[in-house]
């Protein structure tokens, strides 16, 4: 799912869970006013309560920590919005958040361990060395521990933002069968020819030379039991690859490998940019794809 679906998708969910928890939010006075943790240190910037979520307190450190990430995403054509809006945006955030955290937490959804070592040691890869990360906990005013908690929890978050999206995407099979059967021919497997191709480097002033070549290799490839062109020797006049063709391209290739069996080899063919020599490496007609392989882009397609 796209990346912006989603999101538009997590504040959906995360607002469902708002109302469905009414009330339970309540705001501190005066303590929300962010100028208060100016006066104060950032141990006591923790202590101040801005707000509370079913008696879990959001503190005026993470609401102004929050403030600066919603900040940091305007543009800079973009007028900046007023102190108070921003502020109660964050605030508006962090409640959700909250909400959402204390949901999966009831719901029992809980990340492993291995994710969150895998978070971690991500983390302190990306800053490239233990000084810069130990750095960097210093300057946010954490330990490794609390760290490891708020990786936790994003974590937790994110497994019920994916377990909501997914419900709330869902749509019933009935109707993904009828898509299916209205639309089955938007669904088709298109036609696969895939080949080796031995391509001759043709010069204008020795074609009977390249043409004795050609037929040189393809006597070669003839005589392998295998008829392998990858065992051929390169002497800089062919290239070997493997392509897959079509009718509107390479359409000479294309009408020889059409001939052919799989692993099977052609004749020198004479195309417009050239010689080639090809074996049919795999051939898959045109086909309608059972529901159940189909369900899935009808499926992106709905949502």
């Amino acid at each position: 799912m796209k990346n912006a679906f989603r999101i538009v998708l997590a504040v959906l969910m995360f607002c469902a869970i708002s109302l469905a928890m009414q009330g339970c939010a309540k705001k501190s006075a005066p303590a929300n006013d962010p100028e208060v943790s100016r006066k104060a240190g950032p141990k006591e910037a923790r202590k101040v309560v801005v707000a509370t979520v079913n008696g879990a307190p959001i503190n005026i450190d993470s609401l102004i920590r929050m403030m600066n990430r919603l900040a940091v995403k305007n543009l800079p054509n973009q007028t900046p919005e007023p102190a108070g809006e921003l502020k109660q945006k964050a605030l508006d955030r962090l409640i959700q958040q909250e909400l959402a955290y204390q949901k999966a937490k009831a719901d029992g959804l809980k990340p492993e361990e291995k994710y969150i070592d895998e978070a971690m040691a991500n983390l302190r890869e990306s800053f490239g060395g233990e000084k810069e990360y130990a750095e960097f906990l210093k300057q946010q005013n954490v330990t490794e521990s609390e760290l490891r908690e708020q990786t936790d929890r994003s974590l937790t978050i994110e497994l019920i933002i994916a377990r909501e999206v997914n419900n709330k995407a869902s749509v019933p099979e009935d109707e993904l069968r009828k898509e299916y059967d209205r639309e089955k021919q938007n669904y088709m497997v298109p036609e696969k020819v895939s080949v080796i191709d031995v391509a001759f480097i043709v010069k204008r002033d020795n074609d009977k030379n390249s043409s004795r070549k050609a037929n040189t290799i393809l006597r070669k490839l003839r005589a392998d039991k295998d008829k392998d062109p990858w065992k051929l020797v390169l002497d800089g006049t062919f290239i070997i690859r493997t392509i897959d063709i079509s009718s509107n391209k390479e359409k000479e290739l294309y009408t020889a490998a059409k001939k052919l069996k799989v692993g099977g080899l052609s004749g020198v063919i004479k195309a417009s940019d050239g010689l080639h020599i090809i074996k049919l490496r795999d051939y898959q007609p045109e086909r309608t794809p059972p529901f159940d392989q189909a369900k899935t882009a009808i499926e992106g397609k709905k949502t």
